[in-house]
């Protein structure tokens, strides 16, 4: 029988009282299309077609439009924020510079053009990259109200990410991830290349603690920041269209609506916790206390709730009863297999990817497999897990395509 219970835990392991995250939508605003977003305080600036629109969501409980502009451009596909200005990937217009000092009353101040159309912005100190379809583009804010070329790096990339500090540009290129470098001499920047991974088309990328993280379809791929030698991956739900990353954790947007937050504290990301929104998620961006996630999405602007959950204390789970499942994806039926007997009952239990148990299923003793039949269930992802009385196994995460 098929049950819909809230569990009160994310499914996060471990040998002692730990803590994760747990995503909940709290609030959203129905808008045309939003293809990304930014935040500064308790606001939220969501660009789309000709539009930059300021979302409030100081009540939470609430988030509604306070301001917005139509910049006279076509399509905005990205933005960034910093001080009194937003400066939004305008494509053939160039780079948008909007006055946002005024929150109510946002206000165009120029497009600054170049060489290629600009597909992405990213900001860093009093610089300013720009991912155009032809290369990177640096420019400084000196003057944050006119950006100022200062140099250019023949590469295309898809997004970009700054770290001004280290003086370098990661970027999700069309022929491989990337980092760039620069220099300034006597007061000319040169840009040069610094390293770079694989050769196939990545279209996000973000920074959080040690890595470079990038998606490339369903494939998340963390890099280590230093050497771009690969970390771990992790295979999302859905196509990965934005990840928004902290210290130790990244939160990853789908195209499906699917929205999946990843612990980082190891090379492999884990998942911790899931939650759906309505439309493609095409940007993502974490508050500056990390206690709200904005989604831009196909619908509008999503507003999530990312708050800590404690664990309850849990016994280490012994090397073999971690779970496989065989075959993986699946189009009816697969077998979950442990590789030693149990020897206490136990359950075999299925949640969805909203955390919500959908099955469970009594296991006796001296099993060592059992087959789980989802033809009443939608398509999609499911983590499953063995649990008993006296420990629980790490959750195995399945893919079910009818």
């Amino acid at each position: 029988m098929k049950t819909a219970i809230i569990i009160s835990a994310v499914l996060l392991l471990s040998s002692g009282a730990v803590h994760s995250q747990y995503l909940t939508v709290r609030g959203s605003v129905p808008m045309t299309p939003r293809q990304d977003v930014a935040v500064a305080g308790t606001n939220a600036f969501a660009v789309g077609a000709n539009s930059v629109a300021v979302v409030s969501f100081e009540n939470s409980q609430l988030p509604e439009i306070v301001g917005q502009v139509a910049p006279g451009v076509g399509t905005i596909s990205a933005i960034a924020v910093r001080g009194d200005y937003a400066y939004c990937a305008g494509q053939s217009s160039g780079i948008v510079v909007i006055d946002i000092s005024d929150f109510e009353a946002p206000d165009w101040v120029r497009n600054v053009q170049a060489a290629a159309p600009i597909v992405d912005v990213a900001v860093g100190d009093t610089f300013l990259a720009a991912a155009t379809t032809l290369n990177i583009t640096l420019f400084g804010l000196s003057d944050p109200d006119q950006p100022h070329l200062l140099a250019t790096y023949g590469r295309a990339a898809n997004q970009l990410a700054i770290d001004a500090s280290a003086r370098r540009i990661h970027c999700a290129g069309t022929t491989g991830a990337f980092v760039v470098s620069w220099t300034v001499n006597q007061g000319t920047v040169t840009i040069s290349a610094f390293d770079e991974f694989g050769s196939n088309e990545y279209e996000s990328v973000s920074l959080g603690g040690t890595y470079a993280n990038f998606g490339q379809g369903l494939q998340f791929s963390a890099l280590n920041r230093t050497t771009y030698s690969l970390a771990g991956q992790y295979g999302a739900s859905g196509q990965i269209n934005t990840i928004s990353s902290g210290s130790n954790y990244s939160i990853i947007g789908t195209a499906s609506g699917s929205i999946e937050y990843l612990r980082q504290n190891s090379a492999t990301p884990q998942f911790a916790s899931g939650a759906q929104v309505s439309g493609s998620v095409n940007g993502l961006a974490i508050s500056s206390n990390e206690q709200f996630v904005l989604a831009a999405t196909s619908s509008g602007l999503t507003l999530l709730v990312n708050s800590p959950l404690g664990v309850e204390d849990r016994p280490v789970v012994p090397s073999n009863y971690k779970l496989t499942a065989y075959p993986n994806p699946f189009n009816a039926a697969t077998t979950i297999s442990w590789s030693s007997e149990l020897h206490h009952d136990a359950n075999l239990v299925v949640y969805d990817l909203l955390g919500r148990e959908v099955r469970s299923v009594p296991v006796l003793p001296g099993a060592t497999g059992m087959a789980l039949d989802f033809s009443a269930f939608s398509a999609g992802t499911y983590w499953v897990k063995l649990q008993s009385h006296v420990q629980t196994t790490e959750p195995l995460k399945v893919l079910y395509l009818p």
